[in-house]
């Protein structure tokens, strides 16, 4: 076909003047030809008149991003032809000389070869063999087709068979395109020798300042259901080599291909997030920094970066790709309250992370970039979950980790996603208990820092919660609150049961509705009213009162005299009578006759911590301290006398040690720590706690806590303050081996004179009678609190 562009035929006559030194003058011309090009536009750019600046602006600018496409044909060491490549333009190669390329040589097909540009958009040509008989060889292997690049020389036959010509492909940089080459160079060279910098200061520093990991608090009863608050609380398996091959593939391939052996630090990306705000452009080892360390935070700005690419290089020095690898498949977000790929793969597929297939771990690498947004249980669009596992496959196949039929067979493989992965969550978590473990962490028996961001965490613990009477508890108050109690005007309450033998807490619940409001009422500051009368009682019994002994009616101080019907013709009533009665007179003379420091002594020995001061008004209740407080001094009653080491911890495993929980049964001994036992004390004498025992059961059989007889053998004592504020009840089963306290009232101390301990005291009914046909406990008839009393 005609050209307007015919080439250039060079003679033999004119070989020797094409040397090797026609490389260097081109190259030397073209850089001149681009100093040219730049100083146009800074000419057009401040010289000449305003009104003519713009067209020389174009024109400059227009020369500054030009680039011209060449093909040359050599045979040996003289250039046939030469010719100029237009876009869109389709030559052929051969010796007939109606090719647009013709080489007379007897070594080529009449047609050898076509060069073309596909598509029109594209920069350079392709050269395709056009089934010639000696066919097209690059780099000495024979090819079909290829993609030309600057400098590419593609040799026209075998070169088993001769000297043959060869087409060497000429597209240069245009000016513009150098410099930002340069420049990305520049900035390569620079950021490898800043984080070079950085590794190598940060090793001659004394290395990393990361010594341990830390991570989350693992709650769990001892049938070992998970029953911490936050259902994301992280599971890892053992090893990295637990996690399947193709899964630490998919995520190499899919978050960060140079992974393997870059120096953690995208610092390109991190640059580019912050300047376009999108928190992204994080190489794996940077979000590990993230998931590990929440002083890194999680905004957008430049500042969060910094300190992300700090953690990250320390992360670098200390620990090895494994382990980093290993931190990330630990620990990463994977929507829909998921942390780790261990929980993804249970709550996705139900299996573990061990199982999963090529397509089932691509399917969870590709929800890593919006876990929630790309989740299938989140989008209208049913094909979601399969195009990112797609997507990721593809990534996967791209970098050499499935070969072409792995890639079929992986796209046809279906997710089979488990329904209930949609539904509603069914995890199910006791937030108020899993607070106060995590204060008796803390506290002195433990001694733990879980604040700390280096060591704070990552720890498996046993508890002693009982997880069906804790979802009774639960139930039975919740229902309580929103029927018999809400007609009253209470709002809240709060819930503590436990083995008054062992000091086991068995059901623990700190108020309503954890959602709504987290502030435990188990350990909050309350008026025990009448309740606190247990110590009044107990000073008297050890100073000799006796249950039988007669006490006088008549009005004491401001306190009015005995006013449910006790008392005789005499006007006095027994010490028994007046404590079922709850009599606060009888209390109050009482209280003289032992010593009012007696009283508060006798409460600090049995663990009331709160400030007692000695006036009637503690004696009636009318000072504030803890529903736990009361609930382990009812308990060393029901003790025999002996101190009860209240608990919600059994055993606690450290995970940096154990590693996962998968491998507990084989942790090593450094690993596990059994709380040591308290030893036991009698607190006050067996007779007096069996006294005690007496008046307690009295309360339930005659008194005011008759709404607690639905349990056979309910012992207990109920408390009202002023005007219903605070109403509670505090009681245990002896063959249950089982104390409860409750409280009801309201947190903005709004009065409630309908409710009274005796309403509190139905509740514990109700729910103590649920626990026992719960736990299948035989519960003592009326001969056992005979024999109690």
């Amino acid at each position: 076909m005609p050209s307007s562009d015919p080439g250039v035929q060079v003679s033999s006559d004119t070989a020797a003047a094409v040397s090797c030194t026609a490389a260097a003058d081109r190259r030397t011309a073209a850089a001149e030809s681009r100093r040219r090009r730049w100083r146009a536009l800074w000419i057009a750019c401040s010289r000449g008149p305003w009104a003519q600046r713009p067209g020389a602006l174009g024109s400059a600018w227009r020369h500054l991003v030009a680039r011209q496409a060449r093909a040359e044909l050599w045979q040996g060491d003289r250039l046939v032809l030469a010719r100029s490549l237009e876009p869109g333009q389709r030559l052929r190669i051969g010796r007939d000389p109606a090719c647009e390329l013709p080489v007379a040589d007897p070594s080529l097909s009449r047609v050898h070869a076509i060069l073309e540009q596909e598509r029109l958009g594209d920069r350079d040509f392709c050269l395709e063999d056009f089934n010639s008989a000696n066919g097209l060889f690059h780099r000495d292997r024979r090819i079909r087709a290829i993609r030309l690049r600057h400098g590419d020389v593609v040799q026209l036959g075998s070169p088993l068979k001769g000297e043959a010509p060869r087409l060497r492909y000429l597209h240069p940089r245009s000016a513009l395109e150098q410099v930002v080459h340069l420049a990305g160079l520049a900035a390569l060279l620079g950021s490898g020798l800043l984080v070079g910098g950085l590794l190598a200061a940060a090793s001659v520093g004394g290395g990393s300042r990361i010594r341990s990991i830390a991570g989350p608090v693992k709650i769990f009863a001892a049938s070992g259901e998970q029953v911490d608050a936050r259902e994301g609380s992280a599971t890892a398996l053992p090893s990295l080599q637990d996690y399947p091959l193709h899964l630490r593939q998919a995520l190499v391939a899919s978050e960060e291909s140079r992974f393997g052996w870059n120096s953690g630090l995208d610092l390109f990306g991190t640059l580019r997030s912050a300047l376009v705000g999108s928190g992204g452009g994080s190489g794996l080892t940077q979000q590990v920094a993230r998931l590990y360390y929440p002083a890194v935070g999680t905004d957008v700005s430049l500042a969060r970066k910094l300190r992300e690419l700090w953690v990250a290089l320390q992360l670098e020095v200390g620990y090895s790709k494994n382990r980093i690898l290993k931190m990330y498949l630990d620990r990463a977000h994977l929507g829909l309250g998921t942390d780790g790929f261990e929980q993804a793969s249970q709550l996705y597929f139900r299996r573990s992370a061990r199982d999963l297939d090529v397509g089932q771990a691509a399917f969870l690498v590709g929800l890593l970039p919006s876990p929630n947004g790309y989740s299938p249980c989140n989008r209208d669009d049913p094909t979601a979950g399969r195009e990112r596992r797609n997507l990721v496959l593809k990534l996967m196949h791209e970098q050499g980790y499935l070969s072409d039929q792995g890639l079929i067979d992986a796209e046809r493989r279906p997710l089979n996603i488990d329904p209930s992965a949609c539904r509603a969550s069914t995890f199910t978590s006791y937030p108020f208990f899993s607070d106060y473990v995590l204060g008796e962490l803390e506290g002195t028996r433990f001694g733990l820092n879980l604040s700390e961001q280096e060591s704070g965490g990552n720890y498996s613990v046993v508890s002693t919660i009982d997880p069906r009477l804790q979802a009774l508890a639960q139930q039975q108050l919740q229902r309580f609150l929103e029927g018999p109690a809400a007609r009253a005007g209470l709002t809240q309450g709060a819930l503590i049961s436990l083995n008054f033998e062992s000091g086991d807490i068995l059901a623990y619940v700190g108020g309503g509705d954890y959602g709504r409001s987290s502030f435990d009422r188990v350990q909050a500051m309350r008026q025990p009213g009448s309740a606190f009368k247990l110590f009044t009682f107990l000073a008297a019994l050890a100073h000799g009162v006796s249950p039988d002994d007669r006490i006088s009616c008549a009005p004491l101080s401001y306190v009015a005299g005995c006013r449910h019907g006790a008392g005789s013709a005499d006007g006095t009533t027994s010490v028994a009578d007046g404590f079922a009665a709850s009599e606060n007179v009888v209390a109050l003379r009482l209280a003289q006759r032992a010593g009012l420091r007696q009283v508060v002594d006798q409460a600090r020995r049995l663990g009331i911590s709160t400030p007692l001061d000695l006036d009637f008004n503690t004696i009636l209740g009318g000072r504030e301290t803890l529903l736990y407080e009361l609930a382990r001094a009812y308990a060393v009653v029901a003790n025999g006398g002996q101190s009860v080491p209240m608990h919600g911890v059994s055993r606690i495993y450290d995970l940096g040690i154990c590693q996962s929980i998968y491998s507990l049964a084989t942790c090593p001994a450094r690993g596990v720590t059994v709380p040591v036992g308290e030893t036991p004390r009698q607190l006050i004498p067996p007779e007096q706690a069996q006294q005690m025992d007496t008046l307690l059961a009295a309360v339930v059989q005659r008194g005011t806590g008759k709404a607690a007889a639905l349990v056979a053998d309910a012992r207990g004592k109920t408390g009202t303050t002023n005007n219903g504020v605070d109403v509670l009840f505090v009681g245990y089963s002896p063959s249950l081996k089982m104390l409860t306290a409750i409280w009801m009232g309201n947190d903005d101390n709004k009065p409630a004179e309908a409710a009274s301990g005796a309403l509190v005291a139905e509740l514990w009914g109700r729910y103590m009678t649920a626990a026992v046909n719960l736990l299948g406990e035989p519960a003592a008839g009326p001969a056992a609190i005979g024999q109690s009393g």
